[in-house]
């Protein structure tokens, strides 16, 4: 049967999957439904030169170490430090290529693929916005699918000589160096700069204490924050709904059941779409609340921890292996290596 609630101890989570943070990536697939939520990071530095481009936003939030976004603003390079403890938005078709340091940990969130959607990895030639290599694909698992086009990159003519291939030469590999992208670029919007999440509650200590209150209220995604002693009650969301427990502690309970959920530092929940449900927080929480309120209609359940995530749904852009069957990454429980009080 299945619960309306996914509850994972962070640490614990990491405790259990550090060691597939690995370059080029560095990334692990938390939970793979409406919401794609994912940790990058690990003991090791990321090895990226490529810039990835959806058709969706995502969310970033740095938990321990800073994080260097490089982006393609209205055509000029830009890069953008996201430190730790800090919340940015990333509207999408925007090309960007996250650069982390070792041992640092950070918190991403896209949105399901739809129909039609198609990512694309692209390399400049070094100093310029003039593109040395573009290819797209269909993303089910971000970073599985992206090694598997930086591989086909370094192993190309361009990713081995730094430099586009002579013109008119085919090189008798039968590739096109550079795909045509499937939809046009961000090129007109202005990228705020990111956001420090303590700060930022300092600034609005009197609106939070009548609850959420807005962080970002995005193309795609809806991100709150909560915090001090609060009790909200009769909360629904169209979409699965995340929970991030920086903090303190807090109880969710869905309306009408005796089912709830005790939370402590760390812990991260994620609920079916349109369970109503009640959170009360204790005096110290801090909780970041991100939703996807045009997010379709549709079957999606999550997985308990432990559980293989249940989506009552086939979709083109999940991972099959070679008998047909579905195959997800499951969920397990994190590491105190990378804890930090400070932003938890």
């Amino acid at each position: 049967m299945a619960t309306p609630f996914s509850h994972t101890v962070l640490t614990r989570w990491l405790k259990e999957h550090e060691k597939e943070l690995q370059p080029p990536i560095c990334n692990k697939l938390l939970s793979a439904g409406q919401l794609k939520i994912m940790f990058v990071g690990g003991k090791k530095a990321n090895d990226r030169g490529d810039y990835h481009i959806e058709d969706g936003e995502e969310f970033f939030f740095m938990i321990k170490g800073d994080m260097c976004l490089k982006v393609l603003e209205k055509g000029k390079h830009r890069d953008i430090v996201i430190k730790e403890g800090q919340a940015f938005l990333l509207p999408p078709r925007i090309p960007h290529s996250p650069q982390r340091t070792a041992n640092s940990l950070g918190l991403v969130i896209e949105r399901e693929r739809q129909p039609g959607d198609m990512d694309t990895l692209q390399w400049f030639v070094d100093g310029t916005t003039d593109v040395l290599w573009r290819q797209n694909f269909l993303c089910s698992d971000l970073g599985k699918d992206l090694v598997k086009v930086v591989k086909n990159f370094k192993s190309s003519y361009e990713g081995k000589n730094g430099k586009k291939r002579p013109e008119g030469g085919n090189l008798n590999d039968d590739i096109k160096p550079i795909m045509p992208l499937p939809r046009p670029l961000d090129h007109k919007s202005a990228l705020a700069d990111p956001l420090a999440i303590d700060d930022w509650v300092k600034s609005n200590g009197e609106s939070l204490k009548k609850g959420f209150v807005d962080l970002y209220k995005g193309q795609n995604f809806h991100v709150q924050v909560a915090c001090g002693s609060t009790k909200l009650a009769l909360i629904t969301h169209p979409s699965e709904g995340f929970y991030y427990l920086m903090r303190g502690s807090a109880e969710l309970k869905e309306t009408g059941s005796s089912f709830k959920v005790s939370m402590a530092d760390s812990s991260i929940v994620v609920i079916s779409p349109k369970t109503q449900h009640s959170l009360i927080l204790g005096k110290d929480a801090l909780l970041i609340s991100l939703t996807w309120p045009s997010a379709p209609e549709e079957d999606c359940n999550v997985a308990t921890p432990g559980e293989m995530p249940r989506l009552e749904r086939e979709s083109v852009y999940a991972n099959f292996d070679e008998n047909g069957e579905l195959k997800m990454d499951d969920f397990g429980g994190g590491t105190e290596n990378y804890s930090n009080s400070s932003s938890q």
